[in-house]
């Protein structure tokens, strides 16, 4: 498999160790487990060898094609030639989507695409088009992938600008590609009818017969502070979280009556896991990614297992990665049990 040349530069190395991980996940529960590869490799770009008992599936073909480190597949025969193996897509929405908003500190495109392709893998809830909520969207990278893997969302962002524009580039996005779509605009109230948050609801379909039927995607999008998230998203209605928290460095989170940004992604996680479980079904994934300098990943293994969720130890050190001198990024994996 070559690896896709649009990876982030500055991590490029750790992004194909990081892939090689993901795929083995993808692939850990299917009868045909990707094996090493014991034959000579071949003078390729940053590629990714692997062998398996028995040919690949078209199924698992796709599984593979959603990879975060896919660009192309091949086949080495006796001879050590190249034989392509076509990859049909999966993907409902092109992923041009998640690509053309640009800003700073926006998570790179291939690294929210493993944590989904994770969240997917390590879930056990048997929904055939799962919803992902993304409970600190900032300006909706994670959004925009889900809806390319044709998935529900749910998004909660404080900041309403962010909201306001995320929403307007899947407007536009909709309009310009000519894809059969409804927004709907609505308030969420509680008690005695006082505002929660407004909430931007798009309905659409990447293929036009699609429209009005149960293949047709829905993405819900809030703005409101993430530790009220239960108060607007539907209860055990989401598969998945996946969310990229706080680094204290670039990024910070702000509640509603102040001006400057917190720096402890702890406090912020153990204020805001008890509304996240709510709007989770029994067997949902947790993925969440951050610095490691200022969130130790014991330290957010004992915040989950503090609100009952359940960790999955094994990820602890392989998805470990440094991006930056300040960033050194960890990735958690749970499971609502």
């Amino acid at each position: 498999m070559l690896a896709n040349p649009g990876h982030n530069r500055v991590y490029f190395e750790a992004a194909q160790k990081l892939g090689e991980a993901e795929l083995k996940i993808l692939m850990a529960n299917s009868d045909n487990p990707l094996l090493p590869y014991e034959g000579k490799a071949l003078e390729l770009p940053a590629s990714y060898y692997f062998s398996t008992h028995k040919p690949l599936t078209l199924a698992q073909i796709g599984v593979l094609n959603r990879a975060s480190l896919f660009y192309a597949l091949f086949e080495i025969t006796e001879l050590q030639h190249l034989k392509p193996i076509p990859a049909c897509s999966t993907f409902t929405f092109p992923e041009s989507m998640s690509q053309l908003l640009k800003y700073t500190g926006k998570t790179n495109e291939q690294f929210t695409r493993l944590l989904l392709n994770i969240a997917d893998s390590t879930r056990s809830t048997k929904t055939e088009r799962p919803t992902l909520f993304d409970p600190m969207c900032g300006k909706g990278t994670t959004l925009f992938e889900g809806l390319i893997f044709g998935w529900n969302i749910n998004g909660v962002e404080i900041n309403a600008d962010w909201v306001l524009e995320t929403q307007n580039f899947l407007t536009r996005f909709m309009k310009n590609g000519r894809y059969k779509h409804k927004v709907t605009k609505e308030k969420r109230t509680g008690d005695k009818g006082k505002k929660l948050s407004h909430c931007f609801v798009l309905d659409a379909a990447a293929q036009k017969e699609d429209f009005g039927t149960d293949k047709a995607q829905q993405l819900k999008l809030f703005d409101i502070d993430t530790r009220k998230a239960d108060l607007v998203v539907k209860k055990n209605s989401c598969d998945m979280i996946v969310s990229d928290l706080p680094y204290g460095v670039q990024h910070g989170s702000k509640q509603n009556k102040q001006t400057k940004m917190e720096r402890s992604p702890a406090e912020l996680l153990d204020e805001a896991l008890p509304a996240w479980k709510k709007p989770l079904k029994q067997g949902a994934s947790v993925v969440l990614s951050f610095n490691e300098f200022t969130l130790p990943w014991k330290t957010a293994a004992v915040l989950m297992k503090k609100h009952g969720y359940s960790v999955l130890d094994e990820y602890q050190h392989q998805l470990l990665h440094r991006v930056d001198q300040a960033i050194n990024r960890n990735v958690i994996v749970a499971r609502l049990n």
